[in-house]
Order: structure tokens, then C-alpha cells, then sequence
């Protein structure tokens, strides 16, 4: 844990270029769910996390969790491979919370 919040804070402490923030969320998404600090509750406790880091960019909040079988298949499998460190594939589901929320990158 000390580890990542050193990381994030380091993406966070320049203000967080638009082209840069999917790939920032991500990362700040798939390394805490990998993490798991907690017994339960893990899922939930990111939500309200990624909910903070919006607000502290300014940023409207997302829908985080997906509604649809597909979409939450999609999400899981990106969630896997932020569990191997590539966020790009959480970055790209980002750029679409992000611009299908009327945010303007």
C-alpha cells in the first residue's frame, strides 16, 4: 500500500494532463483492486476512492461499475490485465466513462 500511494501520488502532484488522466485512473482503479488491502469490501472501497479522485480533478462523477454482461465482462478482463501491470486496456474503458459522461479531455 505504501508503495502505491507513493506512485499515485506522484501522477497526481503535476496537474494530471487530460491525455494522461485515463491512463492515471487506471492505474489508481487496477493496482488497488490487485492490492486487495482488505477481507471484503474491496470493490467498494475504489469506488468511493475513484469518486475522491474525480472530484479532487474536477471531473463529473462515472458510472464505475458495468450494468450489461458484456460490459462487465470487458471490465473484468481488463481488470486482469491491470493485475499484471498493463493498464491499457482499463485506460481505454476509462476514456469511455470519461467521454460518455459529457467530460470534454
Amino acid at each position: 500500500m505504501p508503495e502505491y500511494a507513493l506512485d499515485l501520488q506522484a501522477r497526481l502532484e503535476e496537474p494530471v494532463k487530460s491525455e494522461q488522466l485515463p491512463e492515471t485512473l487506471a492505474f489508481a482503479e487496477g493496482r488497488l483492486l490487485a492490492i486487495q488491502p482488505f477481507t471484503d469490501f474491496n470493490g467498494r472501497l475504489t469506488r468511493l476512492w475513484l469518486w475522491e479522485l474525480l472530484r479532487r480533478q474536477r471531473l463529473p462523477p462515472v458510472n464505475l461499475a458495468p450494468q450489461a454482461r458484456t460490459a462487465a465482462a470487458v471490465y473484468l478482463q481488463a481488470l486482469r490485465s491491470a493485475d499484471g501491470k498493463d493498464f491499457r486496456p482499463l485506460a481505454q474503458l476509462w476514456m469511455q466513462r470519461l467521454t460518455g459522461s459529457g467530460n470534454k479531455l
